[in-house]
């Protein structure tokens, strides 16, 4: 991702979520040295992810797929990619999801990871919906 790609990729997160990240979110994750990886597909931006990595361990901050692109494989590809680069300083790998999206946690299943803890009501309630817990996943990645 370099800073050309911040408005596509908003564009994207702004479509695809009901709590978007703004530009200015990937523009500090940019400027703070975070993992921060597009998916192209013949040319255009088709999903994104941004890692943070502390102290041996690398943590998924947001991951978005256009919807369009949606269950072809492309958020899958994204984890892998972003889990090899995160081994390459990192043992282990972090993210929570929302427990109503069936859709990601399955996702991050599939790709190795495993739940291992809740954090209760962790998502704010919104006009739309009640708070939600996040399950809380980690992914072992000295195998890798």
């Amino acid at each position: 991702m370099t800073q050309q790609d911040i408005h596509a990729v908003s564009q994207i997160e702004s479509a695809a979520s009901q709590h978007p990240w703004n530009e200015k979110h990937y523009i500090d994750s940019l400027n703070s040295g975070h993992i921060c990886q597009v998916a192209e597909l013949d040319g255009s931006i088709v999903g994104q992810g941004v890692v943070m990595t502390v102290a041996g361990e690398a943590s998924l901050l947001i991951l978005t797929v256009d919807k369009e692109h949606q269950g072809k494989g492309h958020g899958y590809a994204i984890v892998e990619h972003l889990s090899e680069l995160a081994s390459q300083t990192c043992d282990t790998f972090f993210l929570e999801v929302r427990e109503s999206n069936n859709a990601a946690f399955n996702l991050y299943l599939n790709a190795g990871f495993s739940e291992v803890g809740r954090r209760a009501n962790y998502y704010p309630a919104t006009r739309h919906s009640a708070s939600e817990d996040a399950i809380i996943m980690i992914m072992d990645l000295s195998f890798n």
